[in-house]
């Protein structure tokens, strides 16, 4: 090996290292901090390695990728996703993501990269217990991080910030840690076994436990057993493997029986996450049959989403959904069924392979290497039924594929280094990758890194500062135009609401977020969402600037939103918002009505007529709305703001007797609102406490001097 051979190799070897630390990586001050600086972190790195990479092939071309059936599944997989977003709806979305995901094309392209590097360069056993060892090292980090943490988010999810995705993770990690185990010895053995102990029960101890994870990597392991009792060669303990497969059966399907698996595990009613599952698959369904060979594209499953919107869906407390939330009709939806036989290609050439290779090990124990590796594999897709991929999971997935690829590969002698003269193609294709990938560093990584800092600069800084962040983070990268508009529009409104806001610097927010979503628009013109925060935001500068053309504006965007999403109660509330602006009190009825026949039982719809009841001054009906929101489950006394309107209508109502009830509600959590405590003392009076209602007045009187003369008045009007 020569001398720059060995240090293209050593910035490889490294730079894999360094990659396997991408769990690690928190930077709160990005945009979605959990989850883009992991992945622009991951992406740098891959950069570098691969640069190193091409030169190393460039100077040897025998790190040139070998295809055999596992590196054709993967390279046909990726191929599936490029083409199935070129046909989707949006390419652009497909290929840039969103900040909160970050899984598009680009870190796909980069994955794949990751494979390709390690499959083709690491060809013997020692670097790849030494990447293992690596790999657990961060598992057992992210670990101790999560169990340590004081901060609530990390305390359960630790680096990574929701326990499913952690434990996701940290599954891979855990059967690394076993098949070493087993494999392993002296003091070697109790690191992996402390760790893996560490791994579990960082999971176990977890404030909310996540259950099907922690199902699945159980299910992995009885797997490995089994399979180590059909391949080991002992006679009784192959007689016995199919005995305790039938009683893992029947013990499994008892356990279902039993009543605390009923409702645990199995009972879905209309307000468990079980059940937003259950209506959110039967959407990935209803999107997948519409364009069931190529699907909607990556990343794209909103559009279907709004599109087959179940007014049911709101009962659940969540109305946004990206992703299906399981793996085979995410694929589908996004890739049709030629992206899900192309993912399901690489679990059977994989599995295939590791399985054919268990009948030729000669030293038994390291039969937990094929067989620990086919566990992995099946605990991952297990866990995939019901969550998705991040980028800590896709990083282990594929170096899992690249390692079961070193494993099923034939192991051939090293060819000699061959002059580059003689190939000048791979020296021409070498320059251009490399140019490629020093483009993608900086346009594809660093502008979205500090796009993702701006965005979140703009979220904290004076509103003037503010715009100026937003409209940079937007012209910087392609990525920011998915979530930059929608978060300077929530910006803008704020400040209309704020009196000590430049009027003039408000105005002009609202006119550039608004140009802002247009370009949003243009880049997606299905997408449901832009057009409703879009119609949202002209509602707001109507209330801004009393300014009718908004609510023209408004009018046309909403309408365009209810085209796409006929079913979700969000759109009708807004174009009711348009109506009552011009003033057109039947049609906000109307609209509100149509809301609540979608869900009945959904109580924001009930109390959004009520609002409209109450300010068009028909307080009977509004009281009735009221008590339809309180029997469908809304605790309006719980929350000052919604008792504050009750309490205006009863007022409207003169009902005194109600209002010395809820008066005292409204002190308990504002005890220092001076004009609760003068309000309850009229109420007082009015149904003859006259002694309480001194006492309410002099407690005005303290907490606000200024109250003094009016009070004095009041109570001298008392009876003695």
């Amino acid at each position: 090996m020569s001398r720059l051979e060995k240090i293209y190799f050593s910035i490889v070897e490294w730079g894999t290292y360094i990659a396997l630390f991408t769990p690690l990586i928190l930077f709160r001050t990005y945009f979605f901090p959990y989850v883009s600086p992991k992945t622009i972190f991951f992406r740098i790195i891959v950069d570098i390695i691969f640069i190193a990479y091409i030169l190393l092939v460039v100077s040897n071309r025998r790190y040139l990728p070998k295809f055999n059936a596992l590196t054709i599944s993967v390279t046909a997989f990726i191929a599936v996703l490029f083409l199935t977003s070129l046909t989707g709806i949006s390419f652009t979305k497909s290929f840039w993501s969103t900040f909160e995901r970050m899984t598009g094309l680009l870190t796909f392209f980069h994955l794949y990269a990751f494979f390709i590097i390690l499959t083709s360069v690491f060809r013997e056993r020692k670097y790849w217990e030494r990447i293992f060892i690596v790999s657990i090292i961060v598992g057992v980090l992210s670990s101790l991080y999560a169990l340590l943490s004081e901060d609530s988010t990390s305390r359960s999810g630790g680096t990574i910030g929701n326990i499913d995705f952690l434990a996701f993770y940290l599954s891979f990690n855990i059967f690394f840690a076993a098949i070493f185990f087993f494999i392993k010895s002296n003091w070697w053995r109790l690191f992996h076994a402390l760790s893996f102990s560490l791994m579990i029960f960082t999971l176990l101890s977890a404030k909310e436990m996540p259950r099907g994870s922690l199902g699945a990597i159980f299910f992995g392991f009885f797997l490995l057993v089994l399979g180590y009792m059909v391949f080991s060669g002992n006679r009784r303990l192959k007689k016995l493997a199919p005995v305790l497969l039938i009683l893992t059966v029947v013990a499994g399907y008892g356990v279902t029986q039993t009543k605390i698996f009923k409702e645990g595990f199995v009972d879905v009613n209309k307000n468990v996450p079980g059940r937003a599952r259950e209506l959110v698959w039967g959407i990935g369904i209803n999107g997948w049959q519409e364009r069931p060979i190529l699907g909607w594209g990556l990343e794209n499953f909103n559009i279907p989403f709004a599109k087959y919107f179940p007014p049911e869906l709101p009962l659940t407390n969540d109305v946004w959904y990206d992703r299906v939330h399981n793996i085979a009709l995410d694929i589908m939806v996004q890739s049709g069924i030629v992206g899900l036989i192309s993912y399901l290609a690489i679990f059977g050439v994989a599995i295939f392979s590791l399985l054919k290779m268990c009948p030729k090990v000669v030293e038994k124990r390291n039969l937990f290497v094929p067989l620990g590796m086919t566990a992995t594999l099946l605990a991952y897709f297990a866990q995939n039924i019901w969550v998705f991929d991040m980028i800590s999971s896709y990083l282990m997935f594929f170096l899992s594929l690249a390692f079961i690829n070193f494993l099923i590969s034939k192991k051939e002698e090293e060819r000699p280094v061959l002059p580059v003269k003689k190939n000048q193609l791979i020296l021409l294709l070498g320059g251009f990758l490399i140019i490629l990938t020093i483009f993608t560093f900086y346009y594809g990584n660093v502008r979205s890194a500090r796009a993702s800092k701006l965005i979140v600069q703009g979220m904290a800084s004076p509103l003037e500062k503010a715009i100026a962040n937003f409209q940079k983070a937007i012209a910087i990268s392609p990525m920011s135009i998915f979530e930059g508009p929608e978060q300077l529009s929530k910006k803008i409104e704020n400040a209309s609401f704020d009196s000590k806001q430049d009027k003039k610097t408000v105005e002009n927010g609202f006119i550039i977020s608004a140009a802002e979503l247009k370009k949003s628009i243009d880049k997606n013109p299905q997408d449901y969402r832009l057009y409703l925060i879009l119609g949202r935001h002209y509602n707001n500068f109507f209330l801004f600037s009393q300014d009718k053309k908004q609510l023209e504006q408004a009018e046309i965007y909403l309408n365009k939103a209810l085209e796409l999403s006929p079913k979700n109660q969000q759109t009708y509330w807004s174009l009711a918002q348009t109506r009552l602006s011009q003033q057109k009190p039947e049609e906000v009825i109307s609209l509100l009505q149509k809301a609540i026949d979608l869900e009945p039982r959904y109580y924001q719809s009930h109390w959004y007529l009520a609002l409209a009841y109450k300010i068009i001054g028909k307080n009977e009906l509004a009281l009735k709305k009221v008590e339809d929101a309180e029997n469908a489950g809304f605790d309006w006394r719980g929350d000052l703001d919604s008792l504050k309107k009750v309490i205006e209508i009863y007022q409207e109502l003169r009902d005194n007797a109600n209002l010395v009830k809820l008066y005292p509600m409204a002190i308990k959590m504002d005890p220092k609102n001076a004009q609760f405590w003068a309000a309850q003392a009229v109420a007082l009076a009015n149904v003859g406490q006259f002694k309480e209602a001194r006492v309410s007045a002099q407690k005005a009187i303290e907490l606000k001097p200024d109250f003094a003369k009016d009070i004095e008045a009041f109570l001298n009007s008392l009876p003695k």
